[in-house]
């Protein structure tokens, strides 16, 4: 699903136009982007939760000359699944022999 799609369902569901929908989910997003980039934690009940990361700087090789490259700390958002949101299976829970598996 995307924007336009999302903002097409929530006009219908809550009898808005879909240009209104669509400034309404935009302002929560630019919202939810201030947060992150402020470093605040952002949680969706039932949804899950969106923190801001830096990533390490690393050493990489370019892989047609071979060359090793610097690439420095860049920001990243990490996005933690709410229990509900994904099948045990895929979040790593419990397995079905009982146990769990460790990563």
């Amino acid at each position: 699903m995307n924007q336009s799609q999302l903002a097409r369902v929530v006009a219908k569901e809550f009898f808005l136009s879909q240009v209104d929908a669509a400034a309404i989910i935009n302002l929560i997003l630019a919202k939810m982007a201030g947060s992150l980039r402020k470093g605040e934690w952002v949680y969706l009940k039932d949804f899950g939760s969106f923190t801001k990361k830096i990533r390490p700087g690393r050493n990489v090789r370019h892989p047609k000359t071979g060359q090793i490259i610097w690439v420095p700390p860049w920001p990243d958002v990490d996005f933690n699944p709410a229990k509900g949101l994904l099948p045990a299976k895929q979040r790593g829970g419990s397995t079905p022999g009982g146990k769990a598996k460790r990563r």
